[in-house]
């Protein structure tokens, strides 16, 4: 069952004015009980209601191809709210005229796949990593759902080493982490299977990857360290992360520390209005989208718009 078409949409605009305190606190105070009605009423019967259906309920964006299981009341009130699909909308926009119908893509983290289809639509082939049971279990059913036939679903973790290690399983399905990190609590630990990008890459006998996107909340460097021959060669053409400071901080990691490998190879970094990152510069690194390429400038000249501003 599709709940809600969405056509692009666009940002709700900024009054040209500032408000004095005092009113921007009142219009706050007015707002609130029906914040604390939605959060502790609307947005629970809306939860039991979708538990209890035996129907699955998408948000669809005919625009961008996008289609995204809604699993809580409270997503479905942003998804309409904020006319975007998922978060991820104003990045995928921005990297939209990177991609090509010959591409071969490799997405680590693909959590519930909405990311992945989205590939496999504008690509030859995606290969999708995702170790957690329950996510695997929403990427199959969405590929069954929509037919596709050019994506490889790997029940796999990638790091910096062949091995086996603990995801921790966090309260939302986008957060689960080879680290104990602070996105969310922890409820439960399960034993994942982790290998290396440039073994599996010999295994599937593919020699060139055209976009790796990597969204593994917090073990980014990881990734990359074992990536280090496709990384050292040029092998692959874009690498597309996310950094967040604290979670890298609640396990001891920086910023700095996940660009490194990628520096160390050559590549040049980009945030996704197209502004070239300082290799040599300490300063702490920003938190938001970033694009790992061979040549930044023309990267950069290559970016689509969005009517969305990145998260």
């Amino acid at each position: 069952m599709f709940c809600h078409n969405i056509h692009g949409g666009s940002n709700i605009s900024k009054s040209s004015s500032k408000q004095f305190f005092p009113i921007r606190a009142i219009k706050f105070g007015l707002r609130m009980p029906g914040r604390f009605f939605n959060h502790y009423i609307i947005y629970p019967l809306l939860d039991k209601k979708i538990a209890n259906s035996e129907l699955d309920l998408y948000v669809h964006d005919k625009e961008r191809g996008l289609l995204r299981e809604l699993n809580t009341g409270e997503r479905v009130n942003w998804s309409l709210e904020s006319g975007k699909a998922c978060d991820a909308v104003p990045w995928l926009d921005r990297i939209n005229p990177l991609v090509d119908k010959n591409d071969i893509v490799f997405d680590v983290g693909a959590n519930i796949g909405v990311v992945c289809h989205w590939f496999a639509h504008r690509c030859a082939v995606v290969h999708a990593f995702e170790p957690h049971p329950g996510n695997l279990n929403t990427i199959k059913n969405q590929i069954d759902l929509r037919n596709m036939q050019n994506i490889s679903l790997h029940s796999i973790a990638l790091g910096k080493e062949n091995t086996t290690m603990k995801l921790h399983v966090k309260g939302f399905h986008g957060h689960h982490s080879l680290g104990d990190v602070n996105n969310s609590p922890t409820i439960d630990q399960i034993d994942v299977d982790v290998k290396c990008l440039d073994d599996v890459a010999k295994e599937l006998e593919i020699n060139h990857i055209n976009f790796l996107k990597i969204d593994v909340e917090g073990f980014e460097v990881d990734v990359l360290l074992g990536a280090q021959q496709l990384l050292a060669n040029k092998q692959i053409d874009y690498v597309l992360f996310e950094l967040q400071d604290s979670i890298l901080h609640s396990i001891n990691r920086t910023s700095r520390q996940a660009l490194q490998p990628l520096f160390d190879a050559g590549y040049d970094i980009i945030d996704l209005y197209g502004k070239l990152v300082d290799a040599n510069n300490s300063e702490p690194i920003a938190n938001g989208d970033y694009l790992a390429c061979i040549n930044g400038a023309e990267t950069a000249k290559k970016l689509g718009s969005s009517p969305f501003e990145l998260i």
